[in-house]
């Protein structure tokens, strides 16, 4: 029943399949949002009300994305839940810096660039993610910007942005092959 609602009415199974991902993805953030928030509430955590605002909103759009792919509009709803969860993403590695685990969330758009829209689209949010995460490691080590007057590990160069491009790069080259290799592109 629920696949019915998930998957578009179409005979190409390729569009059918990457449109299911999308939903899948939209739905799993908005429930994210709900756990981690909860988890705020109940921790006593949950500073600002604000936040409840943003999430609603952001699960607003989250389900208007999923509407588009279950439209059909696979490439259009792809680009833009890719597009924003690397703005999120680079917008809070920003804030809370390279050592914040929030960093490694970048394998998601990665993956889903890579399965929604083919191996390059995947290879290049895996570049955002790479220039990112130097980006932010030499600002935070060099103590300027935002993170002036903070006293930041040289590790953050030597190991956290060399290992984040690893990863990121393996993530995009792996998910991206597979995605190549079995939907015939």
């Amino acid at each position: 029943m629920i696949t019915k609602w998930l998957f578009p009415k179409t005979d190409d199974r390729i569009t059918r399949a990457r449109a299911g991902l999308l939903i899948t993805a939209c739905l799993g953030v908005i429930a994210a949002m709900i756990f981690i928030i909860g988890y705020w509430i109940v921790s006593g955590s949950l500073e600002d009300w604000e936040t409840l605002v943003a999430a609603a909103i952001l699960s607003l759009i989250l389900l208007g994305i999923a509407a588009l792919a279950r439209k059909g509009s696979v490439k259009l709803g792809g680009w833009l839940l890719v597009g924003l969860l690397v703005l999120i993403l680079v917008a809070d590695v920003a804030d809370y810096g390279l050592g914040s685990p929030t960093v490694a969330a970048f394998v998601i758009p990665i993956v889903l660039a890579a399965c929604a829209l083919g191996f390059w689209p995947g290879m290049a949010v895996a570049g955002v993610g790479v220039a990112t995460a130097w980006s932010v490691a030499w600002v935070q080590t060099s103590g300027l910007g935002w993170f002036a007057g903070e006293a930041a590990d040289i590790s953050l160069l030597t190991f956290n942005a060399p290992a984040m491009t690893v990863i990121f790069i393996l993530v995009g080259l792996i998910v991206g092959w597979w995605g190549k290799v079995t939907a015939g592109e």
